[in-house]
This record gives C-alpha cells, structure tokens and sequence, in this order.
C-alpha cells in the first residue's frame, strides 16, 4: 500500500516538473502574420487589417516587435498592443496582438516581409540569452482602380458613410446684416481621417463664403475605425436677394458591395428673414380682395400721377432731363459723409433691390465692384477687420453711374 500511494504520487507530479523544467529552458514561440481581405480582389489604396500574432513561453526579461519596411504600403497602427493567454500546445501561453491598418500604393503581387519578435530571456546556467522569432512572408494581389474614378479624383473605399447638413440658423432665415454657419459633418466607418477628402468646394453667386479649418478625428471600436470630419463655413447674401447653395456631393467606394456610391447635402435657399417678410406684405398689397377700396383709390392716384407725369414732362425742353433719383441715393451719400460703413452697404443693397439690372451694370465698372467687395470683406469677414475702402469717392461713382444710366435712357419730348 505505501508502495502504490508513493507511485500516485510520483504520476501525479510527473507533469508538473515536466512542465518546470520547460520554463526554466529555452523559451517556445511563434509569430503569425494575416491579412482581412475582401470577397474580391482588392484595390489600391483600399484599407487592409493587418495582425500581428506573437505567443512566446517562457521566462522572457526584455522583448520588442520588429515591423519591417512595407514598401508597397502605407500604413497606420491602429490602437495599441493587446495581451492575453491561450491555450497552446497544452499550456497556457501569453499572447500578443498588433493590428495594422494597411493601404497598397500599387498593382500587383505585393509581399509582406516578415515581422519579428525579438526577445531576452535567463536561464540558471548561462545568465541572459537573446532569441528572434519571425513570421513567413504574406503574398496580396492587388489591382488598378481604373475606371472607379476619374484620374485627379479622391479615393474613398469605405464599409459605410454618412453626411449631415446642419445650418444655424436656417438658411432662408437669416436676420438682416448677419452671417450664418453651415456645418456637414462626415462620419465613415472603417477608415482612418486622414482618408477622407479635403474641404469641398462651396462657391455659389449672390453669397459671401468663408471656410474654417478642417477637425479631423479617428474614433477606435472593436469593428474597426471611424473617421469623422467636420467641415463649416460662415455664409452671407450679398444683398436681400435670395441665393441658393449648391448640393456638395461626395463620392465613395462601398467595400462590402464592391460598387461606387455617393452621398448628397442637398440644394438650399439663403436669404434674409426681413426679405421673406417684404416679399409676402408686398403680395398682400398686390392682391388686396375683389371687395376692398384699394383697386378704386389706386386707379384714381395712377390717373393723376400720369396726368401730372405728362405735365411735367411737357415742360422740359428737348434737352431737359427727368432723372429718377431713389431715396438709397441719398442715404448713401449721408451714410459716406458720416463714414457709417454699415449704413453704407444697406443703402448700396437698398439700390439693388430698386433697379437689379441696372445694379448688375453699376457692379461690372472697375471702380465700383471692387471696392464694394472690400467693403464687404471689411464688413463681414472672419479674419481681423482690414480698414472699409474710401466711402466718399465711392458714393460719388455710383451716383455718377446711375446719372449716366438714366441719361441714356431719356426720349425726347414728340
């Protein structure tokens, strides 16, 4: 009986020593390198996962990971090395992960070389011994994108994308004298920021745009990354016209249907509140009811306007002038006098919304639309306020313009 316990026991134990003597020998481990690829060949410049699997067993003092140079590749750690255990070979084994987001550069048959862990490790008979363990090369085949896109535009393969368009306040409401912010934001799900494109182009006629930088971010999830970035602008009319802002449209490479797609901030109007308000009063007094005094009372004032009209044009002699002078000419040349660059530029926008075409005329000479856009830059700009254009020697051009237009457009007396 004290014979077979003593042989239990020695079984028992067995493994256990077995196990010791394999820790305090040479350390026991592997390196393993893979690639997530598509359903289908994938692109250049598509997004990669690359891991990095390295489990090494024994009594390890000092270790690193050694990445080779990815020639073929650009490339972007994502996140931070893991730690863990495994079950290996009948042991527990701590493990480590790296994970590698890669991007081919060109088409073809593109390797890997090998990545390697190199470590030191004691042993009782010799002190501190170095080892390296690597992996085998990793083979991709990647082709050309001809035909996905145009040649000079942007790339963007992605498993998902969104875009909103948020503006404050809303565009058509905007109070008089005041600068809206529009802000589209882009989120993109499972790529990097620094993939996605540069601030779109957001011009359009009749607004004053202003960009602000670019915020960038990479958001880490257990799927994968998510890149966000949020483009704004700070957006004027340029008078109380309304103006419309045009779709901004961004095209993307859907990674799980392999297809071309494209997201849209759609069209929309911009324009003061005050202009909304006079546009509506101003068709309620078009439109005063079959049964109201109005029509009668203003059928009797234009009979006398155009009696008294025919009167005094009767009284001009054939090289006489009737000029038509507004009540913003006057305002514009008091707001000058009294260097009031505000009162200046709602004057000028007064005179605009009188006679547009011959506005649009007035604009086109040299010595007027360029000083008006200064003045607006001046007015209205984001950076620090640079000195408004002269406002006397402007007010007299366009007074002098609008004289001459009218000029032009006298009839001799029959």
């Amino acid at each position: 009986m004290p014979r077979r316990l003593a042989l239990a026991i020695c079984l028992l134990f067995l493994p256990l020593s077995r196990a010791a003597a394999l820790e305090e020998g040479a350390p026991v481990g592997r390196v393993e390198v893979r690639v997530e690829l598509p359903s289908e060949t994938p692109y250049v410049g598509e997004p990669l996962r690359l891991v990095i699997r390295s489990a090494i067993r024994g009594r390890i003092l000092l270790d690193h990971i050694v990445q080779p140079a990815l020639v073929d590749f650009d490339w972007q750690q994502f996140g931070v090395d893991t730690s863990s255990e495994a079950m290996i070979d009948g042991f527990w084994t701590p493990v480590v992960e790296r994970v590698l987001m890669i991007y081919p550069l060109r088409a073809g048959r593109l390797t890997i070389p090998p990545f390697k862990r190199r470590i030191a490790y004691r042993i009782e008979e010799s002190g501190k011994v170095e080892a390296e363990y690597e992996s085998a090369p990793f083979e991709i085949v990647v082709r050309a994108r001809g035909g996905l896109v145009a040649p000079g535009e942007s790339f963007l393969p992605a498993e998902s994308l969104r875009i909103t368009d948020a503006w404050d306040p809303e565009p058509d409401k905007i109070p008089f004298g005041e600068t809206a912010r529009r802000t589209i934001t882009v989120d993109a799900d499972g790529v990097t920021a620094e993939r996605l494109p540069p601030l779109p182009d957001f011009r359009a006629p009749g607004l004053i745009t202003f960009a602000a930088p670019v915020e960038r971010r990479t958001i880490v999830t257990d799927q994968g990354p998510r890149a966000r970035a949020v483009y704004r602008w700070s957006v004027r009319p340029v008078s109380s016209t309304s103006a419309f802002a045009p779709p901004i449209r961004m095209k993307w490479f859907d990674v799980a249907t392999r297809r071309m797609r494209e997201a849209i901030a759609p069209e929309r109007r911009v324009a003061f509140i005050e202009a909304a308000r006079d546009r509506a009063a101003a068709r309620a007094r078009e439109s005063p009811g079959v049964f109201s005094a109005r029509p009668l009372v203003a059928a009797l004032a234009g009979f006398v306007a155009t009696g008294a009209l025919v009167i005094l044009l009767s009284t001009f002699s054939a090289g006489g002038a009737f000029e038509r002078r507004p009540a913003a000419l006057g305002a514009l040349r008091r707001a000058a006098r009294a260097g009031d660059a505000a009162a200046f530029r709602r004057a000028a926008a007064d005179l605009a919304q009188a006679d547009q075409p011959r506005w649009r005329a007035i604009l086109a000479r040299a010595d007027i639309g360029p000083p008006l856009a200064a003045l607006d830059v001046s007015l209205y700009g984001r950076e620090p306020k640079a000195p408004p254009p002269a406002l006397a020697p402007l007010a007299r051009a366009i007074g002098a313009a609008w004289t001459k237009r009218d000029a032009k457009q006298r009839r001799p007396r029959a």
